[in-house]
């Protein structure tokens, strides 16, 4: 009978160790928790009267203390082909920040229609704010648009990029939509055009190029 109960006694300190375990390596690779805010009657009305065609905002909680900057970019792609960045920066981090990215569609001109986006980070006390270059839209009558974005909390790694959304304009029967990246390659390469809207946290202190 003692001989049984230091078995189970083994076993259950096993397991407590392997438990702990697990616990630090995943309280380790968490490097920041990101979540979408919450949005309520008032500020949905804000953000409707500024007449975003897409806003996407999150709250980012910096946990690791090595965290020094914050990348942000929007890939742009047409026929499953790699354009220029719509916009690429990087800013410090604090512990908490908000982050916000945004297209709008807007004519200039009679029957010509253009896309731009502006991304954002806040620390507080100070915004950063990076806007693209205007892009004309092509036979937007003739396209449709397919999107999916994070819409529950997301632990991020440092140095790990992370796809916050997906907007894929596509002609014909549609595309697939979601945040795997099987299911984002197959998006590019099946739309006429893709943004993919992208952020990365690092513990190094540079600069993209």
């Amino acid at each position: 009978m003692k001989g049984m109960i230091k078995k189970w006694i083994v076993v259950v300190v096993l397991l407590s160790l392997i438990g702990c375990s697990s616990v630090s390596t995943t309280d380790k690779q968490t490097a920041g928790v990101l979540k979408p805010i919450q949005q309520n009657e008032r500020n949905t009305q804000i953000i409707s009267s500024l007449g975003f065609d897409t806003l996407l905002m999150y709250e980012l909680d910096i946990k690791d203390e090595d965290i020094k900057m914050i990348h942000y970019w929007i890939e742009h792609y047409k026929n499953g082909e790699k354009q220029d960045d719509f916009i690429k920066g990087a800013t410090s981090t604090k512990e908490k920040m908000t982050i916000a990215a945004s297209k709008l569609d807007f004519n200039l001109e009679e029957n010509t229609t253009y896309t731009r986006w502006t991304y954002s980070v806040s620390d507080g006390t100070a915004i950063s704010t990076m806007e693209s270059l205007p892009l004309e839209v092509k036979d937007k009558e003739r396209l449709g648009m397919g999107s999916t974005w994070v819409d529950e909390k997301i632990n991020l790694e440092a140095e790990k990029p992370f796809t916050l959304a997906l907007l894929a304009r596509y002609d014909g029967s549609g595309v697939p939509i979601g945040l795997d990246e099987e299911i984002i390659q197959s998006a590019i390469k099946e739309s006429d055009e893709a943004f993919v809207v992208k952020v990365m946290i690092s513990k190094s202190d540079e600069y993209p190029e």
